[in-house]
């Protein structure tokens, strides 16, 4: 597990990018955004997003903007995430 420092306005993923990590939000808020809709939700310390693209073994959903400076993830990628789900 790594932690990201981004800042607020950085695009953490794109939407059909292709799935590589999934994150948990331990300090800040992202916004999710979909082509045509928009924004379509924020979320929160401790939500989580990302794991559809690894489930699914599909491109991401949406893109993830960060809201504010200094957000803080958790990020477990592909490999080990696939090691929880056993």
């Amino acid at each position: 597990m790594f932690e990201s420092h981004p800042r607020a306005g950085t695009v953490l993923f794109s939407q059909g990018d292709k799935g590589t990590s999934w994150y948990i939000i331990w300090k800040g808020s992202v916004n999710v955004v979909t082509h045509g809709k928009g924004l379509v939700a924020t979320l929160h310390e401790g939500d989580d997003f990302g794991q559809l693209a690894l489930v699914n073994d599909a491109p991401r959903a949406a893109t993830i903007i960060l809201r504010e400076d200094n957000c803080h993830f958790l990020r477990v990628d592909k490999q080990d995430f696939n090691r929880i789900l056993k």
